[in-house]
C-alpha cells in the first residue's frame, strides 16, 4: 500500500494529521498535500469541522449554564442577607420588658406572695432599662406560675 492510500485510510479512521505524519515518517504539510488529492478527505474534513463546532457549542452552553447557576446562587445569598437585614432593621428599637427579663432571668428572684419577679441587687447594679419588679402573668414566664 502506498503512502497516499495509507494516509487516507488513517485519516478516515480518525487520526490527526500530526499522528499520520509520524506514522508515515513524513512532514505534516506533505500529508496534507497527499490527502488533498482525494474527495473523501474534503468530506471528512467538513464532517470533523461540523462535529467540532457542535462540541464547541455544547461546551459554551454548559459553561453559560454553570455561570448562570453560580449567579443564581450568589443572587439567592444576597436576597437572604437582604431579608435578614430588613427584618433586623424593622424591629422595634427597644426590647420589651418581658424579653429583657427572660434574657436576664438569673438576676431575678420570685416572690410567691406578690407573684412578682424582683431584681436581686446582689447580682450587681440594676441597669436603667431593666425593671425592678415584674408581675408574672399567664403570658410571661410560665415556669413561675
Amino acid at each position: 500500500m502506498d503512502k497516499k492510500a495509507k494516509a487516507l485510510e488513517l485519516y478516515l479512521e480518525g487520526f490527526k494529521l500530526v499522528e499520520i505524519a509520524k506514522e508515515l515518517g513524513v512532514s505534516q504539510p506533505a500529508v496534507t498535500k497527499m490527502l488533498k488529492q482525494f474527495p473523501e478527505y474534503h468530506q471528512e474534513k467538513e464532517r470533523r469541522k461540523k462535529e467540532n463546532q457542535e462540541k464547541a457549542r455544547q461546551w459554551r452552553n454548559k459553561y453559560r449554564k454553570q455561570k448562570r447557576e453560580q449567579h443564581d446562587e450568589d443572587y439567592e445569598l444576597v436576597l437572604k442577607d437582604h431579608r435578614e437585614a430588613t427584618a433586623a432593621l424593622s424591629r422595634k428599637g427597644r426590647l420589651s420588658d418581658d424579653i429583657l427579663i427572660t434574657l436576664c432571668i438569673t438576676h431575678y428572684d420570685y416572690d410567691k406572695e406578690k407573684e412578682r419577679l424582683i431584681f436581686n441587687e446582689s447580682a450587681g447594679k440594676r441597669p436603667a432599662d431593666l425593671p425592678r419588679s415584674v408581675y408574672v402573668h399567664k403570658n410571661v414566664l410560665r415556669q413561675f406560675r
